[in-house]
């Protein structure tokens, strides 16, 4: 029997010490002790515990956000670090190796999971890699907390042929994936609404209780609102009512503007607070019927911008892959050699599906002027169909909303601060241009993924670029801060001295390993159990 057919049954002697990357604060420098992980004695689980052996972990830039605010970032609520550690890591594939007698029924050595992060317990957030520490040590103990939480077990089964980064990578991926299955509220079904508008007849019956107001708004007062319904909307009202929307508000732009310009809105809203801006027709109806598309156009052209990172490539991925996807993707960074690796990796597999993939950089044009007016021409006519913005950059989603066609989808993917406001045009708005934001995943999307994993039909594997072992994830750590690899990096714990490298080194240091890579040079599940028939 082979070493890894030995590992994955999980039956081996536990070690009495593990590694750990415990965070004792604000900077790198505070992950582990002298860059080294922490040695940790292994105890046995409590009866409501079960005790997993971490396989793999991907590194992810929110970690860098709990490294950079140690215990004040929010989802560690004021955590004394110094004195009560936490470790990082939420991208997690592992295996179960003992269990508390408690939860002897529904678990056992060999079972094999993934950790959905976001876990709700009697209605208390304890994310896993935040407040419950994560998958950068060698082994983890989990309680009720994801055993028995607010929506069940936050532990998704995995197969036994799945690979260990397949099933890690699931968890970003879900993250991208939900991005495109939000259950936005289209229609004015909110408690406080307000009705803006030259016309006011009739708007008692369609909108009982609301308060109906002409364009001089002397009169509102303080007052916010969940719905605010506008007619023939003017920049300055729009941009004063904006900051009136609530949590989870919805505005509604009916008809053409009554004055063309632009608007300032409030972007990390949208993102973080769920805040939306719907047109594009004379009708509440006509709205909520363009309002409801939450993916991308079958067959439209989608441009990808500032889409060089791991997540940028998921999005690019998820674009040529899917089933009825987009017919033209377009990809802008500011790093040619990001876009490169994106083309070399995703190339051949856009030509297959008869997606025509172009990546435009800077360095490749005389002027900003010039690769504006590029990008605004592999858009058509009509303009893109859906945009998605990877760098949290103000005039980015500018930029997305003014090269939108109507009725488009603008997905304002990367995090921009609530406050960051952006100047886009109204005219856009109110011909149906949708911005859509959001963080995190739900454990549907994750399960999703993880199903589209397992059946063949999405490769998450393409989204790794390094790998390397526990001891190794201080650089890694330094490299997601740097930006420094163009996907994601895989950190396997359980082979602790395994040095940092991007898969372009594989084959001169592990010509064993770099055999089974795919012909793109990507990784594969056969080259990690290569990896790991090696070093285990």
């Amino acid at each position: 029997m082979s070493k890894l057919e030995n590992y994955k049954k999980a039956e081996a002697p536990l070690p009495q010490t593990y590694g750990a990357w415990q965070v004792f604060g604000a900077g790198l420098e505070n992950v582990g002790r002298d860059g080294k992980p922490v040695t940790v004695s292994l105890r046995e689980p409590n009866d409501d515990e079960v005790l997993v052996r971490v396989d793999a972990l991907g590194l992810c830039l929110s970690d860098m956000k709990i490294i950079a605010q140690g215990g004040n970032h929010a989802r560690l609520r004021g955590r004394d670090l110094a004195n009560d550690p936490t470790v990082l890591g939420h991208e997690c594939a592992c295996t179960v190796v003992k269990v508390g007698k408690n939860w002897e029924s529904e678990f056992g050595p060999g079972d094999r999971f993934i950790v959905q992060a976001d876990i709700y317990f009697k209605g208390v957030g304890y994310a896993f890699g935040y407040m419950i520490p994560g998958g950068l040590q060698e082994y983890a103990l989990l309680d009720e907390r994801a055993l028995a939480g607010d929506e069940g077990c936050y532990l998704l089964p995995v197969r036994p042929d799945t690979g260990y980064s397949q099933s890690a990578l699931a968890e970003p991926w879900a993250c991208v994936e939900m991005s495109y299955n939000l259950e936005d509220r289209v229609t004015p079904t909110g408690g406080a609404q307000l009705v803006v508008t030259d016309t006011p007849e009739g708007w008692d019956a369609k909108l009982p209780g609301a308060t109906v107001l002409g364009f001089d708004l002397a009169s509102l007062g303080d007052a916010t609102y969940d719905d605010i319904v506008i007619e023939r909307p003017t920049p300055a009202v729009v941009e004063t009512l904006g900051a009136r929307l609530n949590l989870n508000g919805c505005m509604f732009l009916l008809g053409a503007p009554k004055e063309s310009g632009d608007v300032s809105l409030d972007v990390g809203a949208v993102h973080y607070q769920n805040k939306r801006y719907y047109g594009g027709g004379d009708t509440l109806e006509a709205v909520a019927a363009i309002a409801k598309r939450n993916d991308l156009l079958p067959d439209g052209c989608a441009l990808f911008i500032g889409a060089g990172g791991p997540m940028g490539q998921m999005h690019v991925q998820r674009a040529i892959e899917k089933a009825d996807g987009s017919k033209r993707v377009v990809v802008t960074d500011l790093d040619r050699s990001r876009l490169d690796h994106i083309v070399n990796r995703f190339g051949d597999l856009a030509a297959k599906r008869g997606v025509e993939l172009c990546t435009l950089s800077p360095g490749e044009f005389a002027s900003p002027a010039e690769m504006n007016a590029r990008i605004e021409e592999l858009g058509g006519t009509d303009g893109y169909t859906d945009l998605v913005v990877l760098a949290p950059v103000a005039a980015l989603v500018r930029q997305a909303v003014t090269l939108a066609a109507d009725k488009a989808f603008v997905n304002i993917f990367a995090g921009v601060v609530i406050g960051t406001m952006a100047s886009v045009p109204l005219d856009k708005l109110c011909r149906g241009v949708k911005m859509i934001g959001c963080s995190g995943s739900r454990i549907s999307d994750l399960r999703k993924v993880l199903e589209l994993v397992e059946v063949g039909q999405l490769d998450s594997n393409r989204s790794v670029a390094a790998i390397g072992g526990l001891s190794a994830a201080h650089n890694g750590l330094k490299g997601v801060k740097d930006a420094k690899y163009p996907g994601k990096t895989v950190i396997y714990t359980q082979i602790p001295e395994l040095a940092l490298m991007p898969l372009e080194e594989v084959a001169e240091k592990l010509p064993e390993v770099g055999a089974k890579l795919s012909p793109e040079g990507g990784w594969t599940k056969e080259a990690e159990a290569a990896l790991l028939e090696r070093f285990l």
